[in-house]
């Protein structure tokens, strides 16, 4: 393995490490502000969600690496799709 394919592997698995450590973070901290109502809390659980999307957005990059697609590629089904 080059020593780029191996800085790429470790660098998706320590993203991925991010993202549930900071989806249990955030989980946690919303427990503390709906039983606590502390604000410290709330703003944690602001910076816990903004982590983990730019995370997410790191995670689609490399689905699109995986898939032979550029790195400005779009996400499959992004246009047409209504989440609710």
């Amino acid at each position: 393995m080059s020593y780029e394919q191996e800085f790429l592997k470790d660098f998706e698995e320590w993203v991925n490490t991010q993202i549930m450590v900071n989806n249990v973070a955030m989980e946690q901290a919303q427990k503390i502000v709906e039983e606590d109502k502390d604000e410290r809390a709330a703003d944690a659980y602001i910076r816990y969600e903004s982590k983990l999307d730019a995370y997410r957005f790191l995670q689609g990059k490399f689905a699109n690496y995986h898939e032979g697609k550029g790195f400005h590629d779009l996400p499959a089904g992004l246009f047409g799709e209504r989440k609710y």
